[in-house]
């Protein structure tokens, strides 16, 4: 009987650790959704995807390790200061960092899952406040759930 109380408590335990992932992330959520930033994905864990469904514009669900979640947001990455200087003149040199190839890779993985008409839905296209809201919602959800 004692395990089984063990092994009851080690699951209460790990869903008491999902809801507030959970509710972290819907901190991140709403005000997203608020402020009209497309919003494709909020998922529970990491890895391969165990269970979603899609309502309206986001993918809901659950990954296979469930040691966090996101959402991801459309816009999160901005331009490039290369982009932004390919723009007013011909030519640049590129850095050869390897923490800048990761960052292209993730603008260019970004700018993939972008559709007609998200050009006034990007993240970084709010004004600063509105992001700060954004990011600082999911932290204000753990306050408010201790």
């Amino acid at each position: 009987m004692e395990i089984l109380l063990y092994a009851v408590g080690i699951i209460l335990m790990a869903i008491a650790i999902a809801v507030s992932i959970a509710l972290h992330e819907v901190g991140h959520l709403v005000p997203a959704k608020l402020f009209n930033v497309r919003v494709p994905q909020y998922m529970i864990g990491f890895g391969k995807t165990v269970f979603s469904f899609r309502r309206g514009e986001t993918e809901y669900g659950f990954k296979a390790i469930p040691l966090g979640g996101y959402i991801s947001m459309i816009g999160m990455y901005p331009p490039s200061p290369a982009e932004v200087k390919e723009h007013h003149e011909e030519g640049h040199s590129g850095s050869t960092s390897p923490f800048a190839s990761l960052a292209e890779e993730a603008r260019a993985a970004d700018a993939e899952r972008m559709q007609p008409g998200d050009e006034d839905r990007l993240f970084y296209k709010l004004p600063v406040l509105k992001r700060m809201v954004i990011m600082l919602g999911g932290p204000t959800m753990n306050l408010l759930i201790g």
